[in-house]
């Protein structure tokens, strides 16, 4: 597998200083945002991709996707083109209609497009919460769909319904966690079937409470990968291992807003440092 980073908890700073800072952690691969605020947006389209490349190339840095969150079907087409231009080969989302419809009208014509240019689309399993911009807060739990790609039987259902080998998924334990799913069972059935596109490094917090808390998954440190979490990372980084993943396995977390830049560098530090060991112990290589 290849060990990356999100640009997320960086949503707060330019996108070249906040290249700057994951570059000095090590990371050679990132995945850049261009979702709805309060989420990170660093790139966008309409932007100066010229731009965009010279701050990669400055920091010595590879986009391994671009994750596009709150946006309709238009913005993530021109996303899918944003990707194309960046040389970007794999575009994150998640289910942003009722599953009857995202399978049947919303996700094709993307889906289709992107193949078109070379580009898979990683669908995440997410809690079907709608998306607001104060979801931190865990906003929106009453307003749950009654079916979106958020248990592994949705999974299931979106690979078997809309199997394109274009189309995959993006998968994110901390969701999983909170539907009670086995994580290394969802990567082997995945796997198996090659729709195993990308994966998040993520954690929750112990406190987490399901049907009350919403996505609001507790403060950035404690949604961090770390010795005392919530996940033992080290057994989904193995199963990946086994499994001949190849693709991007990306340290992740929200609840970073207000943070000063100083704490989202040393927080991603003390993670890094745990993830890296738990990278060893797996015999995953970095």
């Amino acid at each position: 597998m290849r060990y990356t980073a999100e640009i997320l908890p960086y949503h707060d700073f330019p996108l070249d200083l906040a290249l700057r800072e994951l570059a000095g952690l090590g990371f050679r691969e990132v995945n850049l945002w261009s979702s709805a605020a309060p989420l990170a947006h660093h790139v966008n389209p309409g932007d100066d991709v010229g731009a965009i490349r010279k701050a990669l190339d400055t920091c010595g840095i590879t986009p391994c996707g671009l994750t596009a969150y709150g946006k309709n079907q238009q913005e993530i087409a021109e996303r899918i083109d944003l990707a194309a231009e960046l040389g970007i080969d794999t575009v994150v989302f998640d289910c942003e209609a009722n599953f009857s419809d995202f399978v049947g009208s919303f996700l094709p014509p993307l889906v289709e497009s992107a193949a078109a240019k070379g580009i898979r689309i990683a669908v995440e399993n997410h809690l079907t919460v709608p998306f607001s911009a104060d979801f931190e807060s865990g906003i929106g739990e009453e307003q749950r769909w009654d079916e979106g790609v958020d248990s592994f039987a949705q999974i299931k259902r979106l690979v078997t319904e809309l199997d394109h080998p274009n189309l995959g998924v993006c998968v994110a334990p901390s969701h999983l966690w909170v539907m009670k799913e086995t994580i290394s069972e969802v990567l082997a059935f995945l796997a198996e079937r090659k729709k195993l596109f990308y994966y998040y490094i993520w954690d929750i917090d112990r406190d987490y409470r399901r049907g009350v808390d919403g996505l609001n998954f507790g403060p950035g440190e404690r949604q961090l990968p770390r010795p005392d979490g919530t996940l033992d990372h080290s057994v989904p980084l193995a199963a990946l291992r086994r499994l001949g993943y190849q693709g991007p396995a990306s340290l992740k977390c929200h609840g970073t807003g207000g943070w000063p830049l100083e704490k989202v560098t040393s927080q991603l530090a003390a993670s890094d440092r745990y993830v890296r060991e738990r990278l060893r112990r797996a015999g995953a290589g970095e």
